[in-house]
């Protein structure tokens, strides 16, 4: 069934001194609630750290409980974990280093949770917060993960970790060009963006899997939420944390089945709904949560119950056309019978998340539809049943449904899901390169590429094989020159190689390449090591440079952020300063926007920008971006920095095939974790070709 719930209960729902009002029972309870709401899987979360103390010791605790729970209500999970154990990584970062441990936790782990588990997750926002290492230490992971996964339970289903950026970023495609797109089944990604925009997320998506070799997976949204509600706007009965108000709780209710029949609509294989037990966020202002503290349940509960019971086993067709100001959308059910879904246009369908949204007002609209053969039969959003017995229908914000409509034509076909995976690639998989790069090689802050600082860089690359057949080949490097490379490489089952290697890049014109890592193992092709090279010191240092003067003068910037935005020149630093104070609400951005003074500042033939920034906060910076803006209609170019809390030489590069001189924008800023924040800008140049 398309409908989920992200009910992380293995987390949000363990015992929690500082509510008094948790009832004991808690995992219970949210297990039962998820079965009265009809929902066949729910996505729960695993540490693997807690879980897996130590090499072969295993404590499953809640997690198994908790599997065990939903298993007796009929529903099955979609596990993910992640916090690797610090005895299976190399002292730094999030991902694990060793991946015959990642293969091992995997392997118990499915076997541990067979019959529970409808597939798995390979962690969690890996290309955001949970994962400081690069794109192709990711897929390495994913790979032995995976790995793992098919030898406990020969017939799991594997997902890669949820992306947690929409659109999707660079560090996902390097991710494919690893070789990732033949270990998992499920294209797996997040969204909290709103309704306005899921054809331009659906649109990006798709275009990333077309070209990275993976478009018949199914789209899976693991976690898919609101912030239009914004903050909490009321006190709860726990200090420090808000809540809903009424007005919130509905439009909640409102936005969960408009967000899940678009995703329907699109294409999209299945939508979990984030999240099922209450949570706080953003130090307590954000309410998170089909259940309020006390474990009742809000409208938005209701909504889905709903949702599952009238549209559960229902086909979509697509939309209908059923008056100005007023969506609808047909679903067919195995009796042949008919299905409309219908609601008012509100503000939820066509504004940002901003302050102030309401539900106040229902925006009740009158529809007539074409004649029917007798009254017809249908419930509101609340499962509150009702008769149609006139042509004309009274439309609310809050969607409905009737049942046994006719007359009606499919105006926008719905896009069918793929019904099965892509053929197996020929590789052996079993053999899987990873690298350990020296200090001679700089991690992009998107953790998509590298910037060597030295003509020879030092790496080491292992070379594992997670079977239990040695294994014997040979081993290529492309990009550049590599010294190091022995005839030919062995390694025992279950076992690595290593090879310390020295790397000379061979720049293009545009001071890019790839060292690329290939290699033929018992006459069989294995998976690429992939790792794209910028010599952003090497381009920094040639060309042409234009100094843009005119971005320190604070007229020539418009104001653009979630908060209050001053803009100013500092004196002190020589600088342009931006600072910004945001409302409780969990969208704090703060992007500037700089309109390129033609012809003079156009950027035709350029090939990066290079700029020095700081910030007042670099621990509450979540990302900090260059975006490119070009003309109407065409796709920003977001390029990722990691700002300091001191002045720091920030480089930017265009990627291969993008058009700079289309380039009319500029915005420059940050996504912010604190109530305000302070951006610094100088010395922002252009640098050319040579």
């Amino acid at each position: 069934m398309f409908f989920a719930l992200d009910s992380a209960q293995s987390w949000l729902a363990r015992p929690d001194a500082e509510n008094p009002r948790q009832p004991g029972n808690a995992f219970e309870i949210v297990s039962e609630v998820a079965r009265r709401s009809g929902a066949g899987m729910v996505r729960d979360r695993m540490s693997w750290a807690e879980v897996n103390p130590a090499r072969n010791r295993y404590v499953w605790t809640y997690y198994k409980t908790n599997a065990e729970l939903l298993k007796e209500r009929g529903i099955r999970l979609s596990g993910m974990y992640h916090d690797s154990p610090g005895w299976c990584r190399n002292g730094k970062g999030l991902l694990p280093t060793n991946l015959l441990d990642t293969y091992v936790f995997a392997k118990n782990a499915a076997e541990a949770f067979r019959g529970c588990m409808a597939n798995w997750e390979f962690w969690n926002e890996q290309d955001h917060g949970f994962g400081q290492e690069s794109a192709w230490d990711y897929a390495a992971a994913l790979k032995a993960a995976s790995l793992g996964f098919k030898a406990g339970e020969p017939e799991a289903t594997v997902a890669i970790g949820g992306f947690a950026i929409t659109p999707v970023l660079p560090y996902a495609d390097v991710v494919m060009k690893n070789g990732a797109g033949c270990y998992f089944d499920i294209f797996n990604i997040h969204t909290y963006r709103p309704l306005r925009d899921f054809p331009e997320i659906l649109t990006d998506i798709r275009a990333h899997m077309e070209r990275c070799g993976i478009a018949g997976r199914p789209i899976w949204f693991t976690e898919n939420g609101s912030g239009m509600e914004g903050a909490g706007r009321e006190e709860s009965f726990m200090p420090g944390i808000r809540q809903h108000s009424f007005d919130q709780e509905l439009l909640i209710a409102e936005y969960l089945p408009k967000m899940m029949i678009s995703m329907q609509m699109l294409g999209v294989s299945r939508d979990f709904f984030f999240v099922l037990p209450p949570y706080s966020e953003n130090g307590g202002n954000k309410d998170w949560g089909l259940m309020r503290r006390d474990y009742t349940v809000k409208p938005g509960f209701a909504a889905f119950a709903t949702l599952v019971d009238q549209l559960g086993d229902a086909i979509p067709e697509g939309e209908a056309d059923v008056g100005d100001g007023v969506k609808g959308y047909l679903y067919r059910h195995r009796n042949g019978s008919r299905t409309l879904v219908y609601w008012s246009i509100s503000e939820l369908d066509t504004e940002p998340v901003r302050p102030g949204l309401s539900a106040a007002d229902p925006k009740l609209r009158r529809i007539v539809l074409p004649p029917q053969e007798g009254p017809l039969c249908g419930t509101d959003l609340f499962g509150t049943p009702f008769e149609m017995k006139e042509e004309a229908l009274t439309v609310s914000r809050f969607p409905s449904f009737l049942h046994g409509v006719t007359g009606l034509t499919v105006i926008d076909r719905a896009i069918l899901p793929p019904v099965a995976r892509d053929p197996e690639a020929g590789e052996d998989r079993t053999v899987v390169f990873r690298t350990e790069l020296s200090e001679d090689f700089l991690l992009s802050s998107g953790k998509d590429y590298v910037d060597i600082r030295q003509p020879e860089a030092r790496f080491k690359l292992e070379i594992w094989n997670l079977s239990g057949k040695p294994k014997k080949g040979t081993i290529t490097v492309s990009g550049g020159d590599c010294t190091g490379i022995p005839p030919s490489v062995s390694v025992p089952p279950f076992g690595k190689a290593e090879l310390a290697l020295r790397f000379s890049p061979a720049y293009d014109g545009a001071f890019k390449t790839v060292l690329a890592v290939g290699g033929v193992f018992n006459g069989r092709r294995v998976t690429p090591l992939v790792v794209p090279v910028q010599g952003l010191q090497a381009m920094a240092g040639s060309g042409r440079k234009l100094e843009i003067t005119a971005m320190l003068d604070p007229v020539n910037w418009r104001k653009n952020a979630s908060g209050e935005m001053q803009i100013a020149y500092d004196e002190m630093e020589e600088a342009i300063r931006f600072h910004t104070v945001f409302p409780a609400i969990e969208d704090r951005w703060s992007y500037p926007e700089y309109e390129l003074q033609l012809p003079q500042e156009s950027l035709k033939g350029a090939l990066g920008i290079a700029l020095e920034a700081k910030v007042s906060s670099p621990a509450a910076v979540r990302q900090m971006l260059v975006m490119a803006v070009p003309g109407e209609g065409e796709r920003d170019l977001y390029l990722r920095v990691a700002p300091d809390g001191e002045w720091e030489k920030l480089t930017v590069q265009f990627p291969a095939g993008f058009e700079p001189d289309r380039i009319r924008r500029l915005r420059i800023g940050v996504n912010s974790a604190a109530g305000e924040i302070t951006v610094w800008l100088r010395k922002i140049r252009f640098v050319y070709a040579p």
